[in-house]
C-alpha cells in the first residue's frame, strides 16, 4: 500500500522533538535499527522503498507502506537514504517507586545534549546491567532518531524515565551520589558500593552546580598517558568506564 500524502506529511515532522511529543510517535531508520527496536515497540507503520520487494516481504506481517525515493528523503533525518523506516508509538512515561532505588545502580544524566551520546549511554547501561536511568532536564530526547539509532535497541530494553534529578537524590540521603570531577578521588582505588546514584553531566560544562553540590563521592578517571593527552573524556566513554568499574567491583 502506498503511503498517503497525509501520513507522509505527518511522519516527516517526527525529526522535531516538539512534534514527537505532540503526536506520540517516533521513528527508527535503517534495517538494523528497525530490527533492534521492533521487539520493544508497537509499530504504526513500516515504510519501505517501493522497488525493494525483498524488504517488503520481510515486514509483511506489519502495517507496511511503500514510498518512492523522493518521499523517503522527506521522511529520513539522515544523509544516507534508509531502506526502511519504522514509525512507533512512544510508550507511556515510566515512573520509579521510592523503593526501586534501594537496589542496584541508578544512572542519572544531567544535561547530556548530544542525542548520539545519549543513545550510546543507554546502550552502555543495557550492556552492564544498569537497573535504571533517569534522564534529567536539558538532556536530548531519547526518541530522537540519532539517539534511537545509537542505542542499538537499548531505548526499548533499558528502564528509564525523564525526570528532575534533585528530588530523587534528596529523597534518598542514604544513597551515595557519585560524579566524575577533576578534583575527585581515583576511581580505581576508591571503595565503591551499590546502591548508588551515578550522575554524568553535560558534554562541555559537566555537572550543573545544583547537582554538583549533591555529589558526596567525587570520582576521577585518571589518564595513563605519559605525554600530552586530551583534556577530558567524552561523556559516553566516561559513563562506560564508571559503570564498568562499579559493576566489576560489586558483582
Amino acid at each position: 500500500m502506498n503511503l498517503s500524502k497525509t501520513k507522509l506529511n505527518l511522519y516527516s515532522r517526527l525529526g522535531s522533538r516538539k512534534q514527537r511529543e505532540k503526536l506520540g510517535l517516533f521513528i527508527a531508520e535503517g534495517e538494523k535499527c528497525v530490527e533492534d527496536t521492533l521487539p520493544y515497540f508497537i509499530p504504526e507503520a513500516i515504510i519501505v522503498m517501493e522497488k525493494d520487494s525483498t524488504v517488503q516481504e520481510k515486514y509483511e506481517s506489519y502495517p507496511i507502506f511503500t514510498v518512492n525515493e523522493s518521499d523517503m528523503r522527506k521522511l529520513s533525518q539522515f544523509q544516507s537514504l534508509p531502506e526502511v523506516i519504522a514509525v512507533y508509538r512512544i510508550p507511556k512515561p515510566r515512573n520509579f517507586c521510592k523503593d526501586d532505588f534501594s537496589n542496584g545502580l541508578t544512572l542519572m544524566l544531567d544535561g547530556v545534549q548530544d542525542p548520539g551520546n545519549l543513545g550510546t549511554i543507554l546502550r552502555t547501561a543495557s550492556w552492564f546491567g544498569v537497573e535504571r536511568v533517569i534522564i534529567g532536564p536539558g538532556c536530548a530526547d531519547p526518541y530522537n532518531p540519532k539517539a534511537v539509532q545509537s542505542s542499538m535497541g537499548a531505548v526499548g530494553m533499558i528502564m528509564f524515565c525523564q525526570s528532575e534529578l534533585l528530588p530523587v537524590i534528596e529523597e534518598h540521603p542514604e544513597i551515595p551520589v557519585c560524579g566524575t570531577l577533576l578534583d575527585g578521588n581515583d576511581i580505581y582505588t576508591t571503595p565503591l558500593r551499590i546502591p548508588a546514584f551515578v550522575v554524568m553531566g553535560n558534554e562541555g560544562q559537566g555537572l550543573s552546580e545544583a547537582v554538583r553540590r549533591k555529589v558526596n563521592l567525587p570520582l576521577l578517571i585518571p589518564s595513563f598517558a605519559s605525554g600530552p593527552h586530551s583534556e577530558s573524556l567524552n561523556v559516553a566513554a566516561a559513563t562506560a568506564i564508571t559503570v564498568s568499574e562499579f559493576m566489576r567491583r560489586t558483582i
